[in-house]
């Protein structure tokens, strides 16, 4: 009798914990949402394979129902050490995406190339810690994504190594849209 107790007890237990981990996920599913539009749009620094070797890219999730126009990527390279560059290093760069992400579907854009002429293209090995903003707009509205910060180890072209930094960072100024689009606003008046 007594174990008949304690599978039951164990039983509602697991019922519970299952109850409240759906409610947990659905809550959550609602708050990731960019305000009350509805878009469900996730910019992410990841990783991608190209050319057989590993790639640091945004990935550009688009779970929502609607059309996400990515317009660029802004990267700030802070702490860099690096020798024999070819050219002096602007440690910031925008790279301009101008591209569609269709409903429910994903884009990785590489950024090793922005990263590289960032650091005034290095020769040799080459460290930085990476901060970078998304800037995309859903229907008429526009949106800001900072993305995580990064600590970077590349040689020229290629990924040596890549872990998160939560301690390092640079703030963003938000703009209400990408800097070239507000010059043709002000040209147009």
């Amino acid at each position: 009798m007594d174990w008949f107790f304690g599978f039951r007890l164990f039983a509602g237990l697991l019922l519970a914990g299952a109850l409240c981990y759906f409610a947990f996920r659905i809550w959550r599913g609602k708050v990731n949402r960019a305000g009350d539009t509805g878009i469900d749009f996730h910019p992410t620094i990841g990783f991608a394979r190209q050319d057989a070797f590993k790639s640091i890219a945004v990935l550009l999730f688009n779970k929502s129902d609607d059309i996400v126009w990515t317009e660029e990527i802004e990267i700030v390279l802070t702490e860099l050490e690096a020798n024999q560059q070819a050219t002096t290093a602007s440690c910031h760069e925008v790279l301009k995406i101008r591209q569609a992400v269709p409903a429910h579907d994903m884009l990785p854009i590489s950024l090793v190339e922005t990263i590289y002429n960032a650091a005034g293209r290095p020769q040799l090995r080459y460290s930085c810690v990476m901060s970078s903003v998304v800037r995309y707009r859903a229907g008429e509205e526009w949106f800001e994504e900072p993305m995580k910060i990064y600590r970077l180890k590349m040689a020229g072209l290629t990924v040596s190594g890549a872990r998160q930094d939560s301690k390092a960072g640079h703030t963003f100024k938000p703009q209400e849209k990408p800097l070239d689009l507000q010059a043709v606003d002000t040209k147009s008046r």
